[in-house]
């Protein structure tokens, strides 16, 4: 696998066919980064400089790059046996987005993807700070994603954290790629491969399939929450609250939301419409405190289902391990590696991103 080298202006300026072992992981709500091993040589020293990006040549199609990786760090290792090497890391273009803060207070009242949508615009692309704005920057088109809808107030968060929050709720993904000379923001959801419906053909990792090679099952209930009491602006008893939940009894688990930063600005949001802002901020929360399932495993990447043809992150898959345990799972993460011995796929699987 060959990796083609971008400068600042997305051009390819060299290429990388020598390295000892690279690691590329993507993410589906956060992003993504990367690490590449490569004897060192002056050339490759003044190639590979910070801010310079990787695309490797299987996420190339036209003038489309997907997958691009930010050089941001860079080692050099001298060792009298092994000689010079390069440890070259960074993130993906996702990790731009990040730049940035919700600078204003913001109300967004929407679809998902339209609210997601105008914080993009609001804080990269046409700020009322033109300081704040990253030229060439713009919005895929609207993917006319599952009608959920949102109610939120929100200043001063990290955008791409702000991102991952809302987009974990839902189960929505994101991400940055180059198109001629654009940087493309898109919005897009996982398709569903389990066994639980059969529009799509089921992908399946098991033990039985023979493409799972091993796998982690974890189920964390420590910060499980099934109803959250959201209090926002107010003092005392005249305090403004919403419950989120209907859990009772031994069942039901409380957390509290402290919401006072949320404001209705004199009366300028409707009580009815601040009353959404309460809620959704607990319904992210408890997102956030559910029943924690994760599988991790690594697969054989080309036995029965094939990364990037059959299924793609995002993806709502089937798992199964030798223990009875059955449950379709978000692909949340990917982690694409090669090296001495070979390509190896490990993907992160998780319930809870559903």
């Amino acid at each position: 696998m060959d990796i083609y080298v971008l400068n600042s202006s997305y051009e390819k300026i060299g290429i990388i066919d020598n390295y000892q072992s690279i690691i590329w992981t993507t993410r589906y709500f956060t992003p993504g980064d990367f690490e590449i091993y490569i004897p060192a040589d002056w050339q490759l020293l003044n190639l590979l400089q910070v801010d310079n990006m990787l695309v490797r040549d299987k996420d190339i199609t036209g003038d489309e790059c997907r997958n691009v990786m930010l050089i941001r760090n860079i080692e050099i290792q001298s060792d009298a046996e092994t000689g010079d090497n390069l440890i070259i890391t960074g993130q993906c273009l996702k990790s731009i987005v990040a730049r940035r803060v919700v600078a204003e207070q913001t109300n967004l009242s929407g679809t998902v993807e339209s609210c997601i949508r105008a914080l993009i615009t609001q804080n990269i692309i046409s700020p009322s700070d033109t300081d704040r704005a990253i030229s060439n920057f713009i919005l895929g088109t609207d993917g006319s994603l599952t009608a959920a809808t949102m109610s939120m107030q929100i200043t001063g968060d990290n955008l791409a954290e702000a991102l991952a929050e809302i987009c974990a709720t839902y189960g929505y993904g994101w991400d940055v790629f180059i198109k001629g000379t654009n940087l493309v923001f898109y919005i897009y959801e996982g398709a569903d491969r389990s066994f639980n419906q059969s529009a799509n053909p089921h992908v399946v990792f098991s033990t039985e399939y023979d493409n799972l090679l091993n796998s982690d099952y974890k189920e964390d209930r420590s910060e499980y929450a099934n109803v959250a009491i959201v209090a926002g602006e107010g003092e005392g008893t005249a305090r403004k609250k919403a419950t989120v939940g209907t859990a009772s009894g031994l069942n039901r688990f409380e957390i509290w939301v402290d919401e006072r930063n949320t404001s209705s600005n004199e009366g300028e949001i409707s009580p009815s419409e601040y009353q959404e802002l309460l809620e959704q901020a607990g319904a992210e929360k408890l997102a956030e405190t559910g029943i924690t399932t994760e599988f991790t495993g690594e697969v054989l990447p080309d036995i029965n289902f094939i990364y990037g043809v059959d299924y793609f992150l995002g993806d709502v898959v089937q798992i199964e391990n030798d223990y009875g345990i059955s449950k379709p799972a978000r692909i949340t993460e990917i982690i694409d590696s090669e090296d001495e011995n070979g390509p190896t796929v490990i993907p992160t699987f998780e319930e809870g991103g559903i």
